[in-house]
């Protein structure tokens, strides 16, 4: 049975093999056990060496040119001490200021060049900082008199001049604030944090597409599983593995994450040799859809087929089994930063529309503070509150599962799918880029019965990030490890698929 999977307009990653994402990848130990292992097999090729390595204290890491800031930050910390130290030594206490002083504003441009989004919000900052003194300083004039200018013309015709430029230079640089920087502060903080920033995101798509000019098919990865139950019901279970070398979920559709590497599958359950349900994976999780509410690509001729459409979504690549669009502040449980950080900037919104002077805003802000006296301090208090121009006030996370671009696998009659339009629902940044797609759009299958070495690769197929959600994941045998365990443990839906099954028909009901 064969899969048809369509894709957002937007898309810049498809799925591919691992072994050319593999030869582009460095290979680093997380751990002393990984670090001592590793010793037995340094002269391996990557791709056999990963499948016999027991630890999983390792990670991939695709973009190796050295954009990450802790790298660069690294090397000027070294050669700062090296500065200081000589510049002390020959030049004394003026020196070593002077170069202290240097390599603090070396270190700010190094940490604003490794991502557009600090490139454009510290410099804002600056500015925005410098005109607002620019408009309080002044007032120090009308703490004394001034020579040949009456005290009553001073304070009754300059002061309110004064006042009143000030007030209107504040609630301009607090518009500001709340259009142009408080949007980007989630990205930002998260930016800040995570090893896969928005210059890693697009400097991956570069090598992918390096790498797409030599392998053009997409690929999955089978694998025919065969179970009964206790009620002697026979099973056969298709897994359809997707590997992806980037999620650039927060530069596509500003997402929870971005990481490197990316594992996603849809699995056909067929119970007595009958079509049961459809399982997709969704951020660590997953979804359940009966056969017969799955949508079934049709073909010339207008007949429904047997081949169930997969609706990937744009940067995250989660499956859904119809087209969709959602945009939440709590998707999927991210971390707690996360979540906050979408609070705060709906709280700094609401504000700003309460004291706004615009009659109109402040009485959207008033409305939603009669709806919601008790809940301001819930997770989800300000995600429907709109502008008075009708727009949503804070850029939350969206899930763009829309299926308005590239197509792989049975090619039927286009134009009787479901579809939603994708584009005004993008970011600049995406819309603009132009996108290097697969020249074929068929399915290259490699079957994953017998395993290969790579499987029981344990470690991440991603850098290793200090946020868990940012760290490349684990591959499609083994779950991530958790907090005090020994061991890792193998996915449920790898090794008991029976399982999944029944866990996901608990929560659909």
């Amino acid at each position: 049975m064969s899969l048809f999977y369509v894709l957002p307009k937007a898309n810049v990653f498809f799925p591919m093999a691992v072994e050319p994402y593999l030869e582009q990848c460095s290979f680093f130990p997380s751990g002393a056990v990984g670090a001592a292992e590793l010793f037995s097999h340094l002269n391996e090729p990557l791709i056999h060496k990963i499948g016999r390595l027991k630890s999983e204290q390792y990670f991939l890491r695709f973009v190796n040119k050295p954009l990450y800031d802790f790298d660069a930050l690294v090397w000027l910390g070294v050669l700062s001490l090296i500065g200081w130290l000589a510049a002390w030594f020959f030049g004394g206490a003026v020196v070593l200021e002077l170069a202290m002083t240097i390599s603090l504003i070396a270190a700010l441009i190094l940490f604003m060049l490794a991502s557009p989004i600090r490139l454009r919000i510290i410099p804002s900052i600056f500015a925005m900082l410098f005109f607002l003194g620019l408009g309080i300083a002044p007032i120090w004039l009308f703490l004394r008199p001034i020579p040949n200018i009456s005290i009553a013309i001073e304070y009754f015709v300059f002061l309110p001049i004064y006042l009143l430029l000030l007030l209107y230079l504040l609630v301009m640089t607090l518009k500001f604030i709340v259009e142009r920087i408080f949007p980007e502060g989630p990205g930002l903080i998260m930016d800040m944090l995570s090893q896969a920033t928005e210059k890693i995101a697009k400097e991956a798509y570069l090598q992918y597409q390096q790498i797409l000019e030599k392998h053009e098919q997409p690929v999955y990865y089978g694998r025919v599983l065969r179970e009964v139950d206790e009620e002697e019901n026979e099973w056969t279970i298709l897994q359809y593995h997707f590997f992806y070398a980037f999620n650039d979920w927060r530069l596509a559709a500003n997402g929870m994450n971005h990481h490197e590497g990316d594992w996603e599958m849809v699995a056909v359950y067929l119970k007595n040799h009958q079509p049961y349900a459809l399982l997709l994976s969704q951020h660590g999780a997953g979804n359940i859809e009966a056969w017969e509410t799955v949508i079934k690509a049709v073909d010339k001729e207008g007949k429904e087929t047997t081949h169930p459409v997969i609706y990937a979504a744009l940067g995250s690549h989660a499956n859904y089994s119809k087209p969709e669009v959602i945009r939440s502040p709590s998707m999927y449980t991210p971390g707690r930063l996360q979540r906050f950080l979408f609070w705060f900037d709906g709280l700094v919104h609401y504000l700003f529309l309460l004291f706004n002077p615009n009659e109109k805003a402040r009485q959207i802000a008033l409305k939603e503070l009669r709806a919601k006296h008790v809940e301001v301090l819930a997770e989800d208090a300000f995600i429907s509150l709109k502008d008075e121009a009708d727009h949503y006030v804070v850029s939350l996370p969206l899930e763009i599962a829309s299926g308005d671009g590239f197509r792989v696998g049975f090619q039927g009659d286009i134009l009787k799918e479901s579809v939603l339009k994708s584009s005004s629902y993008l970011k600049r940044v995406m819309s603009d880029r132009q996108v290097y797609r697969p020249q074929s759009k068929e399915w290259k299958r490699i079957l994953l019965n017998p395993e290969p070495d790579w499987v029981q690769y344990k470690g991440l197929w991603g850098v290793k990030s200090w946020l868990n959600d940012e760290s490349g994941p684990p591959g499609p045998k083994w779950d991530r490890i958790k907090k005090n365990q020994v061991d890792v443990n193998q996915r449920i839906r790898w090794s008991k698929p029976l399982s999944w099954l029944a866990e996901l028909e608990k929560l659909e009901h």
